[in-house]
C-alpha cells in the first residue's frame, strides 16, 4: 500500500494535564504508536535475533517495518515480561485441545521428551556487549510411526506430526 499521511487530533485536559488521541485508541495503538500485530512482529524479531539486527534487517526484509533497536528492545522486552505474567497467572496460550495419540509397535501410546540449550547473544544497557546466555529449549512430541509414514506406505493418508 505504500506511506500515507494521516491526520489525528489530540486533545489536552487542562484539569488533569493529561493528552489524548482518540483515533490512537481507535486503533489500539500503543504509546509508541505501535499497532497490536507490529508488536506482536517486533516481539517475535526480537526474540529470533539481536535488536539491532531485528530493527535494521528482519523487519524490514519481513514485513517492512522500520523502528528503532531501542523500539525492538522496549517492545520486545514488554511482550516477554506480559507473557511471563500471564503464565504466572496460570493462563495458557491457544484452545485446549486433545492428542489423538500415535501408537508404538506394541499399541501402547507414548511421547517423547527432547531437551536442547543454545547458545542467545544478549545486549546490555544501551546497547553495549553483554556475555551471552544459554538457554533450554524443551519439546514433548509423539512422532508418526515408521509404517505409517509416506514413503513407508505410499497410498495412505499420513497422520500429523505432534508437538508441544
Amino acid at each position: 500500500m505504500g506511506t500515507f499521511s494521516l491526520q489525528r487530533a489530540y486533545y489536552h485536559c487542562p484539569q488533569c494535564g493529561q493528552g489524548t488521541v482518540p483515533w490512537d485508541e481507535m486503533l489500539g495503538l500503543d504509546r509508541q504508536a505501535l499497532t497490536p500485530g507490529v508488536s506482536e512482529v517486533i516481539g517475535i524479531a526480537g526474540a529470533v535475533d539481536s535488536f539491532g539486527e531485528a530493527s535494521t534487517v528482519v523487519l524490514r526484509k519481513l514485513a517492512n517495518v522500520s523502528v528503532s533497536e531501542s523500539t525492538v528492545q522496549r517492545t520486545s522486552e514488554a511482550v516477554g515480561q506480559d507473557i511471563g505474567a500471564r503464565l504466572a497467572a496460570g493462563e495458557t496460550f491457544g484452545a485446549r485441545q486433545p492428542w489423538d495419540w500415535h501408537k508404538d509397535a506394541e499399541g501402547k501410546t507414548c511421547a517423547y521428551v527432547s531437551l536442547d540449550l543454545t547458545g542467545l547473544g544478549m545486549q546490555g544497557p544501551q546497547a553495549a556487549a553483554a556475555p551471552g546466555r544459554m538457554t533450554a529449549v524443551g519439546m514433548v512430541y509423539n512422532p508418526v510411526p515408521e509404517q505409517r509414514r509416506p514413503w513407508a506406505n505410499p497410498t495412505g493418508a499420513t497422520p500429523r506430526f505432534q508437538a508441544r
